[in-house]
């Protein structure tokens, strides 16, 4: 069976999402970020960056959260979240690598500020952040225009696109100038299989 480090508030969330929407069994083996098990000499002989998600596949043990994506989709999906041309291929990984390399790291500042300030949240953080957002949401808005989903059908580009920038949404990032991004992400967020992972963490 195939097994996930991690937890479902961390982007093993994303995985078991795949996973779900795949019809895959699997175990969570219940790590969570920064916590002392992810630090711990077993789990990094398998991650030896120490963080999570790790996906187990019999021997095969694959850590960063897109390339666990991009390995269950194509041994496991049957064309399932993925795409039937080269050109379509190409353009599922050009948007999920436009999120991961423009919007995912403002996106984690602004849950950091949420999560871990105390209250008390370090506003330049926050402006610098959002002003990142503001400069790439744009495309991706563009993108959407008219469009359930960034490529086609759904497929893992909306599965991690749409949680990464949910994480704004909790420190009360403004979508309204982005409603197609905006309700894409709802959409994504509001799919069973999102619901059943939400539902694990309660």
């Amino acid at each position: 069976m195939l097994k996930v480090y991690g937890s479902v508030f961390s982007r093993a969330g994303m995985v078991m999402v795949t996973l779900e929407t795949l019809g895959l069994d699997y175990e969570l083996i219940n790590i969570g970020t920064r916590s002392e098990a992810s630090q711990s000499a077993d789990y990094r002989r398998i991650n030896p960056t120490g963080k999570v998600p790790t996906l187990q596949d019999g021997d095969f043990f694959l850590f960063e959260t897109q390339a666990i994506l991009y390995y269950l989709v194509r041994k496991y999906g049957k064309g399932r979240l993925w795409a039937q041309t080269p050109e379509a291929e190409a353009d599922i990984l050009r948007w999920s690598l436009y999120i991961s390399n423009q919007l995912e790291v403002p996106a984690l500042d602004l849950l950091l500020q949420f999560k871990y300030s105390g209250g008390q949240p370090d506003q330049q953080v926050i402006d610098n952040a959002a002003t990142q957002l503001q400069r790439f949401l744009p495309a991706l808005e563009a993108q959407l225009e008219g469009k359930e989903y960034l490529v086609g059908g759904k497929t893992i580009a909306d599965i991690h696109g749409a949680m990464v920038l949910s994480w704004p949404k909790l420190a009360g990032f403004d979508y309204s100038p982005y409603p197609n991004v905006d309700q894409w992400i709802s959409r994504i967020l509001a799919s069973p299989e999102n619901k059943k992972v939400a539902a694990a963490a309660k």
